[in-house]
């Protein structure tokens, strides 16, 4: 009956925590380019990609009471609102390592 009453977040842990610990700062004392706290990476439009996989997971999972806290946070930026999910069938195929060749070609 207990575990009934108890709501649960549809929004993972590691979102969140990765949300926290990816952070920009400026490399060369402040004068140089962005890069992530964390990880180390280029600091891109949307952060490194880690932060960027969060900020797009969290969004799409997350209610709008949290997305407005995760703002007044600092955690999300206006321009994370606007990150959204690829369908899952989107896979590039390699191409064949051999040409197709038709029976009707054949001989």
């Amino acid at each position: 009956m207990g575990l009934i009453s108890v709501p649960v977040d549809p929004v993972p842990a590691w979102a969140k925590i990765d949300l926290q610990l990816h952070r920009a700062y400026r490399t060369w004392f402040g004068l140089g380019r962005l890069r992530c706290e964390w990880c180390g990476e280029a600091w891109g439009r949307h952060g490194c990609l880690t932060r960027k996989s969060a900020a797009k997971l969290f969004v799409y999972t997350a209610s709008a009471a949290q997305k407005t806290a995760a703002i007044d946070s600092g955690d999300l930026t206006p321009d994370d609102l606007n990150l959204r999910r690829r369908s899952p069938a989107r896979h590039r195929r390699r191409p064949r390592p051999y040409p197709v060749v038709s029976l009707g070609q054949v001989g």
